[in-house]
């Protein structure tokens, strides 16, 4: 078989996949697999974060000018809603539709809070308790990781 003629029978099996609405062709023959799949999304690819920079090392300081280190975490009071699983976390069921909490706004145990996106499956996250929602700590889209704290409530 030329290559025209693979050009040729691969347009022509696409337009047959879009015409009848299948999501997936395989054919298999004479040694010879092709495999179509109809409105598949891109594949996603996560660029590794730019190195910082070195910073300059700094003159040493007298014992007497040390400051005391930061706290590694800030101290956060009330009940934290951690991340259950790995995915992406969204605010509201859709980007037309309002958030489902707001920092300020009162919930009661088992309200949906917000959403996780793994593996094409939607995960809503409902609420632990009663109480007011003092903080959002990410925004709709941001990768989350497993036990990281997105919301606190008070």
């Amino acid at each position: 078989m030329e290559l025209n003629d693979i050009k040729q029978t691969a347009i022509e099996l696409m337009d047959a996949v879009k015409a009848r609405g299948l999501a997936e062709l395989s054919l298999n023959a004479n040694g010879f697999k092709i495999k179509i799949k109809a409105n598949a999304p891109a594949p996603v690819v996560y660029a590794a974060p730019a190195a910082a920079p070195a910073a300059a090392p700094s003159a040493p300081q007298s014992a007497e000018h040390a400051q005391p280190a930061p706290a590694a975490e800030e101290e956060i009071s009330g009940t934290k809603v951690n991340a259950p699983l790995v995915g992406t976390f969204y605010a509201a069921p859709s980007p037309e539709e309002p958030p489902y909490i707001e920092v300020g706004q009162t919930v009661k145990k088992g309200d949906t809070l917000f959403i996780i996106e793994a593996m094409k499956t939607m995960n809503e996250i409902a609420s632990p308790c009663d109480g007011t929602v003092s903080r959002v700590m990410v925004q709709s889209g941001d990768m989350v990781e497993y036990g990281q704290t997105l919301v606190v409530i008070a």
